[in-house]
């Protein structure tokens, strides 16, 4: 029962030493340690910014784009339509064909904090569900979509059309 005891304490107090060296390492325990949420919650190796070009007074706006499967180098169609602002959501709502017409239908999702969840409906009404990320590049007026299907995954580039 000793031998079970003294094991315990001294595995305890290598563990407290080894997540105090770590705590060290990382910084020194003295000092002023007041960082703000903002400071450690950003990501400086990517600026993403999801904000949408709406406002109150122009509540949709028009895009156009293209898009393309993952690993393909020729673009595989066009897409476009409106995004509307909802109350706390952008919803998407276009049109997307193949670049030969083959295949049309549309696309209706909805924008949130960079990703995009919404359903694909081809012509003979068969629906598929498509996941995604997005950003805006506010300095082009663009939006890059990095979108996955159950079976494909691709990316599509839209020019934001402000009037």
């Amino acid at each position: 029962m000793k031998k079970q005891w003294m094991t315990g304490i001294i595995i305890g107090v290598l563990l407290f030493m080894g997540a105090s060296t770590m705590v060290y390492a990382k910084g020194p325990l003295y000092g002023n340690q007041d960082i703000s949420i903002q400071a450690t919650s950003e990501n400086t190796a990517v600026k993403t910014d999801t904000t949408l070009p709406l406002s109150t007074d122009t509540p949709q706006v028009k895009f156009r784009g293209i898009w393309r499967y993952e690993g393909s180098n020729e673009t595989c169609g066009y897409l476009g339509g409106v995004l509307v602002k909802r109350e706390r959501v952008v919803v998407l709502k276009g049109l997307w064909n193949t670049t030969d017409n083959m295949t049309k239908g549309n696309i209706v999702g909805i924008l949130k904090r960079g990703y995009f969840n919404g359903k694909i409906i081809t012509q003979n009404q068969t629906k598929y569900r498509i996941v995604g990320l997005y950003r805006y590049d506010a300095e082009n007026n663009l939006l890059h979509l990095r979108w996955m299907t159950a079976q494909q995954t691709g990316w599509a580039h839209c020019r934001i059309l402000v009037n």
